[in-house]
């Protein structure tokens, strides 16, 4: 073996050395039978050369390779490393997320539930995890738009308050605070005086209340006979209606017009004097027949069988 040989072959040994070391260092066992996957990102947020792949937490290998693929959109095509040996079902995601606060990202491969598997070489569905800045932001905006919202609405309402309570109006505030405050002390006074009058008075209220009370059922025992009143009443209307009152008014207004005007014995008797006065004698001797008969019935009445009765002497010719 010649001096050139053995240069050489401590070149190519130290070479693989150092390549193998290199990838060593990114994560990467070259001595080991590694599986190789494939998924394709529109973005890898950061996603580097070695990142680590987990199954609910488990390492299970690492990320091999990332290639710009520039016919596809310039997506990205990412080499999964996987030097443990399990089925992949069809279903499984391979989803980047963030492994730390720092923002490393690693892959996190989520199993489906297909019951078909990956061979080798096959691609994945893809999927990446929002950043811890991302979901900060997303909680943190409407809080920030609503705070800008809400101090915008203070200043709107402080330069209204600014603007109204002016020296004038300041002045018409404390007023009418004064006003309500002597119209309270007004109140105040009237009900301490209600309340000592019904106080005083409570006696007197708790009869008119039974007294009331009473009353209502009175009212409540006599319903009864109210509704027979009413019922009277309603009927006595009726009758009322039915009646032909000014056929009766003018009836009696003629009555009256004959008496006035003399016709019929009322008439006469009302209008001639001869008669009235020959009436008013004729009564006059009347009464004083019946009181003769009263005084002397034995000039009238005689049963005596001898004699002859007595014959009757007027008593003006005594």
């Amino acid at each position: 073996m010649n001096k050139e040989f053995k240069i050489g072959l401590v070149v190519i040994i130290v070479i693989g050395m150092l390549v193998i070391g290199v990838d060593y260092l990114k994560g990467l066992n070259v001595l080991s039978d590694n599986q190789l996957y494939y998924v394709e990102y529109e973005d890898i947020g950061g996603l580097r050369v070695g990142s680590i792949i987990t199954v609910n937490g488990y390492q299970v290998g690492v990320v091999g390779d990332i290639d710009l693929l520039i016919e596809k959109n310039q997506n990205l095509l990412v080499t999964l490393r996987l030097d443990k040996k399990f089925n992949i079902p069809k279903n499984s995601n391979s989803r980047i997320v963030n492994q730390d606060l720092m923002g490393t990202k690693g892959i996190s491969l989520i199993l489906g539930d297909a019951t078909t598997f990956l061979s080798v070489g096959d691609t994945l569905l893809s999927s990446i995890e929002r950043s811890l800045q991302d979901e900060v932001n997303a909680q943190i905006l409407p809080l920030k738009n609503k705070a800008e919202e809400l101090i915008g609405s203070m200043d709107s309402v402080m330069m209204i308050i600014t603007a109204v309570l002016n020296k004038d109006t300041r002045n018409n505030l404390s007023n009418s605070v004064r006003s309500l405050n002597k119209t309270f002390q007004l109140l105040s006074e009237t009900m301490k005086k209600v309340d000592h009058l019904v106080a005083e008075n409570d006696n007197r209220i708790s009869k008119i209340i039974e007294n009331l009370e009473s009353i209502t059922t009175n009212l409540e025992s006599s319903n009864g006979e109210m509704k027979t009143i009413l019922t009277n009443f309603a009927s006595f209307s009726d009758s009322l209606v039915k009646v032909d009152v000014i056929e009766t008014l003018k009836n009696v207004s003629e009555i009256t017009s004959k008496i006035n005007n003399g016709e019929g014995s009322i008439g006469l008797l009302l209008k001639d004097d001869k008669i009235y006065a020959n009436f008013e004698k004729s009564t006059r001797e009347l009464a004083a027949l019946i009181e003769d008969i009263k005084n002397n019935p034995s000039r009238y009445v005689n049963f005596s069988l001898i004699g002859r009765g007595k014959p009757y002497i007027d008593p003006k010719s005594k």
